[in-house]
């Protein structure tokens, strides 16, 4: 018997490559026995032109054909097809017909209640009728306003009055905290965590099971999993280490397709131990992290890495290996698990010194991440909702 039906509107695409709390959570409120309506992005970027949006437009064309999708146990997907980058009265009330329209054929397919709206999406109020809901959250984990082509004062404005209208906030950092905590009470902290069980399984990986394109890599190896992109990773600083540490190999994988200044992700793939390996599998991530002899987050600073909490951080914990990071505000309490530096040369002490060093501190890292996993925290946060 299900609990409760809980409609979720996202930022991310149910499909996207590179996966978000968005669908682990709603993989685990599924798995907890409650029915997810996922509402797919709502198109807040102005649209570039490019192939990557030419062929999202054609996806979501294409799945409108079947307007309400199963895509696990106890989750079923929606793609209104919306105009993209909308901020003018006009298209923002057109837009909110359509999206309205395929909820309530997607209700009425699923009978599915008004019990819980959880959401993603700061411009929610723009859309959805938060009142008609018995309980409302807003999980906020970014700051997207600061993404590239983001309509940022449009986002700030509606912002504040989802804030105010829900029941509940969730923050993953503490920075977000502190700004949706002015607008309402009930807002709390609730960092970002791990697929514990997934990424445990890399210490345990035998040679065999390495993929092929890493493993003709020489060792060691510095890695990175993640989206490659300039607004959220420091290309200087990637590019100065490498240069300094010769016999080190810095791998990066992941998809390409946001980094928007492509000479300066040229530049950096014609450093000679810098390997851009391009979007993996899910499944095979403990894999390459089994190879990998150090986990770097070379994070840039700018307005919106300065409010995250990086989620790869207790990933990388959870395959045992040792972290380096740019010096992140939300990691500085972290400090026995972390090396942190935002400068070039501290940062190749620290690899040279953790590449002479034993890695004997593989279940304390372990330990820290297995109590941060997304089956934990999301049970934390029903228990706040009384769901």
């Amino acid at each position: 018997m299900f609990k409760k039906d809980i409609l979720i509107i996202s930022t991310a695409d149910w499909d996207n490559p590179i996966k978000t709390n968005k669908q682990y959570v709603a993989k685990e409120l599924a798995n907890l026995g409650h029915r997810i309506l996922y509402v797919e992005s709502l198109g807040m970027r102005k649209i570039q032109i490019g192939k990557r949006d030419f062929k999202r437009i054609i996806k979501r064309i294409i799945n409108m054909t079947f307007i309400v999708k199963k895509k696990d146990r106890n989750i079923w997907v929606i793609s209104p097809l919306l105009f993209p980058g909308a901020t003018t009265k006009l298209i923002i009330y057109i837009n909110k017909i359509i999206l309205n329209l395929n909820i309530l054929i997607a209700r009425k397919f699923l009978n599915f209640k008004n019990d819980c709206l959880w959401t993603y999406n700061p411009i929610t109020c723009l859309y959805i009728n938060i009142k008609k809901f018995k309980t409302s959250v807003y999980h906020a984990v970014d700051s997207i306003e600061h993404q590239p082509f983001m309509p940022k004062q449009l986002i700030n404005q509606e912002e504040k009055k989802l804030a105010h209208s829900v029941d509940e906030i969730f923050a993953t950092s503490q920075s977000i905290f502190k700004k949706l905590s002015q607008y309402n009470k009930k807002t709390q902290f609730f960092g970002n965590v791990c697929d514990f069980d997934h990424f445990a399984k890399a210490p345990k990986l035998r040679l065999k099971k390495i993929p092929n394109d890493i493993k003709k890599i020489k060792k060691p190896i510095v890695g990175f999993i993640g989206s490659i992109s300039e607004y959220k990773l420091d290309y200087n600083l990637i590019s100065s280490v490498a240069n300094k540490l010769k016999y080190v190999n810095f791998v990066f994988i992941g998809p390409t397709h946001d980094s928007i200044n492509k000479n300066k992700l040229k530049q950096l793939q014609e450093i000679d131990n810098i390997f851009l390996l391009g979007y993996r599998n899910y499944e095979l991530l403990p894999n390459y992290c089994a190879y990998f002899d150090i986990a770097w987050l070379p994070i840039v600073h700018n307005n919106y890495t300065d409010s995250m909490f990086p989620m790869k951080f207790f990933e990388y914990l959870a395959a045992g290996l040792p972290v380096i990071s740019t010096m992140i505000s939300s990691l500085k309490d972290y400090g026995d698990y972390v090396s942190l530096s935002n400068d070039d040369n501290e940062i190749v002490n620290q690899i040279t010194f953790l590449l002479k060093s034993e890695n004997n501190n593989i279940k304390k890292r372990q330990n820290l991440a297995r109590l941060n996993t997304y089956k934990k925290r999301t049970k934390l946060m029903l228990k706040n909702l009384n769901l």
